[in-house]
């Protein structure tokens, strides 16, 4: 086990790592739009239209034409803006918790944590394929392990339609011993729409490694909505085993900026006789 948690701890350093790499060798071309972190904790925004050895000069919407001292700027970010000039939401390729089948951008790098417990960073290996790592940070520190990989490979249909297959896998560790059980959620999951508005209904059937193959498959929904320039309403549930008396419903705000978002919402849960809402919170940063 000690030798899992290095290996991955290795992946995370390398990818973030080669991200890193990428950023300070970064070349920006005119006709792209950036943000320009400054040094003072300030930010501007705007196409670029062409760069001098001591200045970047951007097109902004709202002001114009922008100078920006190359010595003042600490980071720069491409986004991409929708046709009505507002920057395009930047966590698209999964809702809360569960997948859409719209592909991660070759090359994303995020991390995304939720109520300070759940953590996973995601990574687009390819334009079609992404892999990811998430745990339970308190429950982990406490000596009992829960590490959550995942996986999804997408395929294009049209512009409007999306079909991925992946897995997510459990791993568990007790510090109390016991050997070490593993749980798996094989999943196929079809989503119409964009990056804006879009609705994905899936299919996963649960392995676990005591217990076997479950009885029947669970079932999937979801959705998102983007309601203002900052904030986007989105909503999951889960059917497990396919049966209503076993569901998981999400539904959450999402505030958006360019590079990150908070989420806002409510997780109920409904386990035979066992009925708990939770408010939950969110953030996720894109590098």
């Amino acid at each position: 086990m000690k030798k899992t948690i290095r290996l991955l701890a290795l992946a995370i350093f390398i990818f973030t790592g080669s991200k890193l790499c990428a950023q300070e060798g970064k070349i920006i071309l005119p006709g792209n739009t950036y943000i320009f972190e400054i040094k003072d904790g300030s930010n501007r925004t705007g196409r670029l239209d062409s760069t001098t050895a001591e200045y970047y000069f951007i097109n902004n919407p709202a002001i114009g034409v922008d100078r920006i001292s190359k010595r003042s700027v600490s980071k720069i970010k491409e986004i991409h803006l929708n046709k009505d000039g507002t920057f395009s939401n930047p966590h698209y390729s999964r809702y809360l918790f569960g997948p859409s089948a719209l592909p991660q951008t070759k090359g994303e790098l995020y991390w995304n944590n939720v109520s300070f417990e759940y953590n996973t960073f995601q990574y687009g290996v390819t334009k079609n394929l992404s892999m990811g790592v998430g745990g339970f940070l308190f429950t982990s520190l406490s000596g009992n392990l829960v590490l959550l990989p995942n996986v999804k490979y997408s395929f294009t249909i049209n512009e409007k339609s999306h079909i991925a297959v992946g897995a997510l896998i459990a791993l568990f560790h007790s510090k109390s011993g016991g050997g070490t059980p593993s749980a798996s959620l094989p999943f196929l999951v079809y989503t119409y729409g964009d990056s804006e508005a879009n609705i994905s209904g899936g299919l996963g059937w649960a392995n676990v490694s005591d217990y076997g193959w479950a009885p029947k498959p669970t079932g999937y929904l979801a959705g998102l909505k983007r309601i203002a320039r900052n904030w986007v309403f989105q909503g999951e549930g889960y059917l497990l085993n396919n049966t209503s008396t076993n569901t998981i419903y999400i539904a959450t705000f999402r505030n958006i900026k360019p590079s990150s978002s908070w989420d806002f919402g409510i997780v109920s849960m409904h386990f035979e006789d066992f009925r708990l809402a939770l408010p939950i919170i969110g953030y996720t940063l894109k590098f």
